[in-house]
């Protein structure tokens, strides 16, 4: 697979299957656009995906560095692991032990009603090694939502868009940690600020660069271990692992 795109591409051929290329102008309406819509819509998760592919360039860039510089990052970026129906066979995963990443893993996407292939393709980055990059960071969403034992409440995926911010530093996932809050009530409100923000600050602060986790290759073992092993602290007193909001998100 080749490893990187000559500059300029954005105006050539497609470098993948679902590159669509774009000059800059058109990146930046193509921001515009998804920026309005999503913040009319939230929950259009396509406009959200074009918006972080129209203005992630120089995160990606940090993260795709991040990954080089980290034994287990380097090889994903070599071997380039997908999440998908095929490739993580959920009915194995069903079958594992009660407490594995696995079976905590298959149970959480059984028990809302998800699958793998449900996350938005890349379009608009112009570069296939970080076309990568976005596609693994979205398809580790769920594997993030277990290990942490944040849940897809409004206020839970709220709080994973603040870990994601910090760990990644993309500016969608500023959008979505801003424009979130708007729907949470006053009490909730209170418990970002004095609770939540300051969970994801310290859970980002300890834990690996979220990509540089093999997400794969721990199913067999125990979820517990895997948080005190990746510096996962608990969720704030009071608040179990996988709730925490009265209202559940309508769209993952």
């Amino acid at each position: 697979r080749g490893m990187a795109s000559s500059p300029g591409s954005g105006q050539g051929e497609p470098l993948y299957e679902s590159h669509v290329p774009t000059t800059v102008m058109e990146k930046l309406m193509v921001a515009t656009r998804s920026a309005v819509g999503a913040l009319r819509d939230p929950e259009r998760a396509d406009l959200v995906a074009s918006l972080g592919d129209a203005t992630g360039h120089d995160a990606l860039l940090r993260m795709r560095d991040a990954m080089r510089e980290n034994d287990v990052g380097r090889r994903i970026l070599e071997e380039r692991p997908m999440v998908t129906e095929g490739t993580v066979k959920i009915w194995e995963l069903r079958q594992m032990p009660q407490g594995t990443f696995g079976r905590a893993y298959a149970d959480f996407m059984d028990g809302h009603g998800f699958v793998a292939d449900d996350r938005a393709t890349v379009q608009y980055v112009d570069d296939e090694e970080l076309a990568y990059v976005m596609t693994r960071y979205r398809q580790v969403h769920d594997f993030v939502h277990v290990l942490t034992g944040l849940g897809t409440t409004v206020e839970g995926e709220i709080v994973q868009k603040w870990l994601e911010l910090l760990h990644t530093g993309l500016p969608v996932c500023l959008l979505s940690a801003c424009v979130g809050p708007l729907k949470l009530t006053p009490r909730q409100h209170l418990r970002l600020a004095t609770e939540w923000v300051p969970w994801a600050t310290r859970c980002a602060a300890h834990s690996p660069f979220m990509l540089n986790i093999y997400y794969e290759e721990l199913f067999a073992a125990d979820l517990q271990e895997l948080r005190a092993r990746f510096g996962i602290p608990p969720l704030p007193y009071g608040i179990p692992y996988e709730s925490g909001a009265l209202e559940e998100a309508p769209s993952h």
